[in-house]
């Protein structure tokens, strides 16, 4: 499944700056991993470890859980104050007046609330070695991701990935600097190194949300063209929300060709089992025949001799007790 990248996570805080001010007015649980919130009368989509994003198609809940019980009773009518992304990293924090809301979108995801820095609740607990999510301790985000290319005897695409940027984006930088991405990042030199670092750059400043159509449905979205997909058709949109929004929906919308095979295959499965269950009837009548085929060739033999009683000749049929 496609994920945001820390990149991508930067430039949504940057689209839902607008909410600044307004008010929370509820969240909702629309299955196992996935929630949606709204603020003003904006909806927010959150499928956890995957994307968090502005949405327009509105799904129907589930029956509210003790977790959104909670959070609607701590955040009742809080004032948004702002928005921010933790540490460059995959966790986005919406802090209110009442509290913070953090959504933590690495691995499988987390949303933790937060008064005065201390864990009120959380979607779950969960411990590593130097952090740990439990109601009542504080809470640190992991530790920030580095900023510099590491330059080592590694390929330079493991270097790359380790920024706050995202694997697509870093094998676009590569891609158009004509860069091997298996090249060790100690066979660079400087003036390759400077180039780098300005394409990154440039990327982050020149975003285009768009998204790749293959065969009439997406596949991928991004902030920029990618050179990878130079060959597919590709749709541009004002905002990322949009783009992951659009994308989201289609790949989920059910398709009308598909729906309709699966509907064919299911009546030809019925009609399967319903000639499976012909045959075993017509194989046991035909067993039962063999085992007695004396009487069969008696009762055939009187019935033309016209010396059976329960002969009927308009039916063509006689009966006989096997």
């Amino acid at each position: 499944m496609r994920k945001m990248s820390n990149l991508e996570y930067s430039f949504i805080v940057k689209e839902l700056s607008s909410l600044l001010g307004k008010h929370f007015s509820k969240i909702r649980k629309m299955n196992e991993d996935t929630y949606r919130m709204k603020i003003g009368n904006i909806e927010i989509l959150c499928q956890l470890g995957v994307r968090i994003h502005k949405t327009k198609y509105i799904e129907e809940p589930e029956p509210h859980d003790k977790f959104v019980q909670k959070l609607e009773k701590e955040l009742v009518n809080a004032k948004l104050l702002s928005i921010e992304q933790l540490n460059n990293d995959r966790i986005i924090s919406f802090n209110f007046d009442k509290g913070n809301l953090v959504f933590e979108m690495f691995g499988k995801g987390n949303i933790i609330l937060l008064k005065d820095e201390k864990i009120i609740c959380a979607y779950k607990n969960e411990k590593w070695a130097d952090r740990e999510i439990k109601v009542g301790l504080g809470y640190s985000p992991p530790k920030k991701p580095s900023d510099e290319i590491e330059v080592s005897d590694r390929y330079i695409i493991v270097s790359l990935t380790k920024l706050p940027l995202g694997k697509e984006y870093a094998l676009e930088v590569l891609a158009r600097l004509g860069i091997d991405e298996k090249t060790p990042g100690n066979k660079l030199n400087t003036e390759q190194l400077s180039k780098l670092e300005k394409e990154i750059e440039k990327i982050k400043k020149s975003c285009q949300p768009c998204m790749f159509i293959q065969d009439g449905r997406p596949f991928d979205f991004s902030l920029t063209e990618l050179s990878s997909y130079s060959t597919h058709e590709s749709k541009k949109f004002q905002s990322l929300s949009e783009a992951i929004d659009e994308f989201y929906y289609a790949r989920e919308a059910p398709n009308e060709q598909l729906e309709k095979l699966k509907k064919r295959l299911e009546k030809q499965k019925e009609r399967l089992e319903s000639l499976k269950g012909e045959e075993k009837e017509n194989r046991q009548k035909g067993d039962l025949i063999y085992e007695n085929y004396s009487k069969v060739e008696e009762s055939i033999k009187a019935a033309k001799a016209d010396k059976i009683k329960n002969l009927n000749k308009k039916e063509k049929s006689v009966e006989t007790d096997l």
